[in-house]
């Protein structure tokens, strides 16, 4: 009797076994399954960027390096929250005088999925400073951004944008120092093109309204995590 329970048993235990790693087996190849899109919002990744701008006041020509880095933090139904760093170094050149600044900002992004794309909202916090000839300043910033995620073909995501920098406690010593075009509004989209599931590229152009219509272009490479 006590063989027969036993038996009873060890088969029970090995169905339970099996049942528990079939769901297992059947849970990892859906999540293997999903598609996470070409698109960069509710991911986790890090991007590193170079841009052009064309602007209007001085310097006349602008270059910047970037570096973004992205953690999606939560989802919950149709809507998630992502936090992000980034780091940004200008240069250009006015007046016999090279100027450079460093942006360094943190902040999260709060969005919503639908089929038709994801509409987002970032909020970001930080401090820049500058230094033009002889002359520096420093200050906090913040930036706002919304726009919306579309994905318009299996492997290429448009982001089309608007963004409001501003720095209320930036100051240069009450001497005047060279423009840089990131602060005021601008307006732009991004391209986003998946070659693989974890590299993708991106080029972004945008319309800064700082002094009137400064262009810029720019140029990066994701990983995602």
């Amino acid at each position: 009797m006590k063989k027969t329970n036993t038996t009873k048993l060890m088969i029970a235990a090995l169905l339970c076994a099996g049942t528990s790693l079939s769901a297992w087996a059947q849970t990892v190849q859906q999540q293997a399954a999903v598609d996470p899109g070409p698109g960069l919002v509710g991911t986790t990744y890090s991007e590193v960027e170079a841009g052009y701008q064309k602007q209007q006041g001085n310097p006349s020509h602008v270059r910047d390096l970037g570096f973004a880095y992205n953690q999606a933090i939560q989802k919950s139904g149709d809507w998630g929250l992502d936090a992000n760093f980034s780091y940004a170094y200008l240069t250009g050149n006015a007046y016999g005088t090279r100027d450079y600044r460093n942006d360094a900002e943190v902040g999260l992004t709060a969005f919503m999925m639908q089929p038709w794309g994801k509409p987002f909202v970032t909020a970001d916090g930080g401090y820049a400073w500058q230094n033009a000839g002889d002359v520096s300043r420093k200050g906090f910033i913040y930036t706002l951004t919304g726009g919306v995620e579309f994905q318009v073909l299996r492997d290429l995501a448009l982001t089309p944008f608007m963004e409001y920098q501003a720095e209320p406690k930036f100051y240069n010593h009450e001497r005047p120092v060279a423009n840089f075009p990131d602060y005021g509004w601008d307006y732009g989209v991004k391209a986003t093109y998946r070659f693989t599931r974890e590299w993708s590229a991106s080029v972004t152009l945008d319309l800064d309204q700082y002094s009137g219509s400064d262009l810029g272009v720019r140029a990066g490479v994701e990983y995602k995590f």
